[in-house]
Order: C-alpha cells, then sequence, then structure tokens
C-alpha cells in the first residue's frame, strides 16, 4: 500500500503492458480488475472530500471552494483533454454532500 495514499501498489506501480499472447478473455478479466480499481478510488475519493466538505461546514465555511474544484477540473483537463473535464466534473458530483446534510442544522432545507 501507499501510505500517502493508502492505495494498493499495483496502483501506484507502472503500468505493465499487455503480453501480446494475451487473448480477449485475458484482456477483459484486466480491464475488470482495472474497473473494480477505479471504483474503488472513486468511491475513497468520495470519501475523503465528503469528509473534507463535513470539516468545512463545522468550522462555519460553506462545503465546498470553487478555486479548488476548478483546480480539480483543471488537472483532469490537463492529463485528459476534454474529456477528463467531464471525468473530474463526475468525480466532483459523486463526491457532493446530499443537500438535506449539507442543510442539516442550519434551519432550511434549501439546497445551496
Amino acid at each position: 500500500m501507499s501510505a500517502a495514499l493508502d492505495l494498493p501498489a499495483s496502483v501506484t506501480q507502472a503500468p505493465q503492458a499487455v503480453p501480446a499472447s494475451a487473448g480477449e478473455q485475458e484482456v477483459r478479466a484486466l480491464l475488470a480488475d482495472l474497473d473494480g480499481q477505479i471504483i474503488t478510488m472513486v468511491l475513497r475519493r468520495a470519501e475523503l472530500a465528503r469528509y473534507d466538505q463535513s470539516s468545512r461546514r463545522l468550522s462555519g465555511l460553506p462545503a465546498s471552494e470553487l478555486a479548488w474544484e476548478n483546480a480539480v477540473l483543471g488537472r483532469y483537463a490537463d492529463a485528459l483533454g476534454r474529456p477528463g473535464a467531464d471525468i473530474g466534473r463526475a468525480l466532483l458530483t459523486l463526491a457532493r454532500l446530499p443537500p438535506a446534510y449539507a442543510s442539516a442544522g442550519r434551519g432550511t432545507s434549501q439546497p445551496e
């Protein structure tokens, strides 16, 4: 595991080439495994982002910070182009606190 991010070593290592002899089933098994890792990382990212949002709210700050979110989108766009920005937006959306939670204790049920 990578201590900084708590990720499996297989995720933090350089990608390995697919053997030329790999058949369709092998490649699809590798893809399915990779999808599982991506889903696990997305869920972990959402968990950390929700913790950050909760901490900000408890400190009296807005749950999200626009500059931070724009930097996230920029990182994804820089690495993956326009579709990367779409991925970044999807990650930010998945990590948003539910409206009911976001307004809890504030006397309103309106989302921000």
